[in-house]
């Protein structure tokens, strides 16, 4: 009986020493270090979030909650959380690299995943669909990409209207009308008459109607003429 009294308030003290050490570490947070190459509008997103979960000691403090917490902002490719003694943090991130320029906003990285930025960015691509999604615009305008920069050439738009034509805006200026269906066989005809003929006199060149069995149709700036080559 005496034995096992002992026993208890042996136990007992164990656990009030465990407890008063606990509550001396678990100190609330005084700093937030950011680790990642981000901008002071990203850091301070960061921060904004981290301020909302600072509820609690750093020990007690949920870090795969916060991890999760930070994930949801969309542009964070990665997050990590750890904890700084005494009394701080140390996230690190790294961002999402952005492709093209999507909707209202928004971005669209290579997986074709939409990525809200807390910046506006520039020198990136538009992307606009009337019907697909934005994987399958990415795709698309991917396969156009990797084929036009083969020939010295660069898109800066590409948009789907609402009968599933695609439409694809080149560096200089010039249209291309590639149509809904075969227009990787279109562009084949778009890029033989560029390095044909059109190399030299892009800057002239309006816009390119490939939406034919056949050949292309060019239209000029200066004279608004359309010219058929096959």
């Amino acid at each position: 009986m005496i034995r096992s009294l002992g026993a208890a308030l042996l136990l007992a003290g164990l656990g009030l020493a465990t407890w008063s050490v606990w509550l001396q570490l678990d100190r609330p947070v005084r700093s937030v270090r950011v680790e990642g190459a981000l901008s002071a509008a990203e850091r301070a997103a960061i921060r904004d979030v981290v301020s909302g979960s600072l509820e609690q000691g750093v020990l007690s403090l949920d870090l795969a909650g916060l991890e999760r917490r930070l994930r949801a902002l969309s542009w964070p490719r990665s997050v990590t959380v750890r904890r700084l003694w005494p009394d701080g943090l140390v996230i690190g991130v790294e961002k999402e690299s952005v492709v093209a320029a999507w909707g209202a906003g928004g971005y669209l990285n290579s997986a074709g995943k939409v990525v809200q930025l807390a910046d506006r960015i520039s020198g990136v691509p538009t992307l606009a669909t009337a019907l697909s999604p934005p994987r399958r615009a990415m795709e698309v305008y991917q396969m156009l990409e990797s084929r036009v920069d083969a020939a010295g050439l660069s898109v800066v738009r590409l948009e789907e209207n609402a009968l599933g034509e695609w439409l694809m805006t080149l560096d200089g200026g010039a249209t291309v009308a590639l149509g809904n269906e075969s227009i990787s066989v279109r562009l084949d005809r778009v890029l033989a008459a560029y390095r044909r003929v059109l190399a030299e006199r892009m800057d002239q060149v309006a816009h390119v109607d490939a939406r034919y069995d056949n050949g292309i149709a060019v239209g000029w700036k200066e004279t608004g003429t359309d010219y058929a080559l096959r």
